[in-house]
């Protein structure tokens, strides 16, 4: 599930992390970064920690980009887990600013 990023321009600079087994690494989440495709016969782990302010509400997706993604994921979690009801994603926000500029219609 990778959707690209917006306006990303290949010439930019990028730097390369290397890491072995058991290595961490913490990224800031404005930082764009991913990897590459697994290419061992075994399975990455991740884990993801995300602080949210107490004063963030959140944004129902319907009739903005994000539509698309709540699709996928739904029919993605509908087909492992037969769920095919009841799911509703939302984006979070801490002020109308971040508010208006996580709805891009």
């Amino acid at each position: 599930m990778y959707h690209g990023v917006q306006d990303f321009d290949p010439r930019l600079p990028r730097a390369h992390l290397e890491m072995e087994k058991g290595d961490t690494v913490f990224f800031h989440p404005l930082l764009i970064h991913g990897s590459g495709m697994n290419q061992t016969s075994g399975f990455r782990k991740a884990i993801s920690c995300h602080y949210a302010s107490a004063r963030c509400y959140y944004i129902d997706v319907h009739d903005t980009s994000q539509e698309n993604i709540e699709k996928e994921v739904n029919e993605i979690v509908g087909g492992k887990y037969g769920v095919t009801e009841g799911l509703r994603f939302q984006i979070f926000a801490t002020t109308e600013q971040h508010r208006q500029n996580a709805i891009v219609r």
